[in-house]
């Protein structure tokens, strides 16, 4: 399903690098393509509410060490992760977006643990309080997959925006044990951002193909392989979907695309919650909490 709605990017319209790009491409388009790229893979960190901060208060803080891919091999990074919950219940990870943190996740921890689980959160390469102020979405998917394997497989997984595809793509390419999964604002193809981007900066089309193609083989990769509408017909998790007809980030239309090709998977739609209030309504934390405490129901009726 194609839709006829645009990506809103919150000031990117606004933001300087845009402007200096479209400055520079009328000097040099490859030099043009190399900026644009750039300032897609630069992560803006923005203010952490209170509320935030009171949801970490009850979790424990670590750190991880993750190898990221780099376009040259390999780097470690070291990741700051929460964990709420006995340490010995089933796991569910949050996974949040570009630009996102682990923390804004942190209105799922309380009830989650309330029934039964363990919960843990990590910022993404770039993003929160992990060092470095870029990042993409191979480094972001490596990082998933590792904190997954590193918690020997989790019970469920609560993903945001381009979270869930970063989610995707590591359960599809570097699959680790997973049960049931909830999107919440899912987008079908997030690599759309970048011609988005280019097209609001008044770029040229062929400049975002070639900063794309520039980033493609910086990391070896195809950005429909983080495009959650091109992978669902190849997986098998069950997935709740939920996305609110008022997104003016990720329309609405990317998540019902994204459950039409997958497998076993249901939409859930919300209105006027955009596309972060959603992560903290209470009536979609707890359709959330109540998919995935449905699967220890099925694995207790299998026993019985």
């Amino acid at each position: 399903m194609e839709t006829t709605q645009d990506y809103a990017l919150p000031e990117a319209d606004k933001s300087t690098n845009v402007r200096i790009t479209a400055t520079v491409a009328a000097l040099s388009p490859a030099l043009a393509a190399a900026t644009l790229g750039r300032f897609f893979l630069t992560v803006r960190r923005h203010r952490v509410p209170r509320r935030e901060h009171g949801w970490l208060a009850g979790a424990r803080r670590g750190r991880v060490t993750v190898w990221l891919p780099t376009g040259r091999g390999r780097a470690a990074a070291e990741l700051p992760v929460w964990t709420w919950g006995e340490a010995g219940a089933p796991a569910v990870l949050l996974v949040h977006g570009w630009e996102g943190r682990g923390s804004q996740l942190g209105a799922f921890a309380a009830p989650l643990v309330a029934a039964g689980f363990r919960v843990v959160a990590c910022d993404a390469p770039g993003h929160g309080r992990a060092p470095g102020g870029r990042s993409s979405m191979p480094e972001m998917t490596a990082a998933v997959a590792q904190l997954g394997r590193r918690l020997g497989g989790v019970a469920g997984v609560v993903a945001h925006s381009a979270g869930a595809a970063v989610t995707t793509a590591a359960l599809a390419a570097d699959p680790f044990p997973a049960g049931r999964l909830v999107f919440v604002a899912p987008p079908a193809d997030p690599g759309r951002f970048l011609h988005v981007a280019a097209r609001l900066a008044g770029l040229d089309p062929e400049i975002a193909e070639r900063a794309q193609a520039r980033i493609e083989d910086c990391f070896g990769v195809r950005f429909d392989d983080y495009a959650p509408g091109l992978l669902a017909p190849r997986m098998d998790h069950p997935l709740l979907a939920l996305h609110d007809r008022d997104d003016r980030e990720v329309p609405h239309a990317e998540g019902e695309r994204v459950v039409e090709g997958w497998p076993a998977a249901r939409l859930v739609t919300t209105q006027g919650l955009g596309h972060r209030r959603i992560l903290r309504d209470d009536g979609v934390v707890r359709r959330a909490v109540e998919f995935l405490a449905a699967r220890g129901e099925e694995a207790g009726r299998a026993a019985a």
